[in-house]
């Protein structure tokens, strides 16, 4: 147990010494740890504990890694932050579509395609497509337009070479408003696609995996 306790106390105390630039990674090797620490408690009691502390932490700290890294490639084509599970790209409704259409534009086909690119770098990635509308119209034709711009996001990315199976789709419609609909602005920043990447630690590739 002591040891085990060395080992959470060593992974805090990086995660508070850690610049702004490894945070997430860090941060990373300490949700690793808690939950390697957990099954192996399950499967060996206080040695196996310990042994899954150690490998929990080192997958988490390299799956922060990729992620971060992976993000500040995607920021040089759209909006993207990295949150607590992964990353949150987002592009603009006005950028991809004509008003009330779900044909993407030649500039979006280019820039989705510059994604994919990156994307395909990093195999663990598992996305959700995600159309919001703004409130103008009934909420059950914006939930059909998100709906149908959230799919031709995900075909053009499908068509860019990424797996199709790994990205699921969602129309918001006019729900989780991120501005005020009562103006023009506010409504045009509403109108939005988002990508949400999370991590299959299992793909990650194994020669990579340190």
């Amino acid at each position: 147990m002591k040891k085990i306790l060395i080992t959470i106390l060593s992974l805090i105390l990086l995660a508070g010494c850690a610049s702004s630039e490894n945070k997430n990674a860090y941060r990373g090797a300490g949700i690793g740890a808690v939950v390697g620490g957990g099954l192996g408690a399950i499967v060996g009691k206080g040695k196996g504990a310990a042994i899954g502390a150690v490998l929990g932490g080192s997958l988490g700290g390299y799956a922060g890694h990729r992620m971060d890294k992976q993000a500040k490639e995607l920021q040089q084509i759209a909006e993207t932050k990295r949150t607590e599970q992964g990353l949150v790209t987002k592009l603009k409704s006005d950028i991809l579509f004509d008003t009330g259409k779900a044909d993407l534009k030649p500039e979006a086909r280019d820039n989705l395609k510059q994604m994919a690119v990156i994307m395909k770098k990093y195999p663990e990635n598992v996305l959700a497509v995600k159309g919001y509308t703004d409130n103008t119209g009934s909420k059950e034709i914006n939930e059909i337009l998100s709906e149908k711009r959230a799919k031709a996001v995900k075909e053009q990315l499908v068509a860019a070479g990424l797996p199709g199976p790994v990205i699921a789709t969602h129309g918001m419609g006019p729900s989780n408003p991120i501005a005020d609909n009562s103006s023009l602005v506010g409504r045009k920043q509403n109108r939005r696609v988002e990508i949400e990447i999370t991590v299959d630690e299992s793909k990650i590739p194994k020669e990579t995996k340190k």
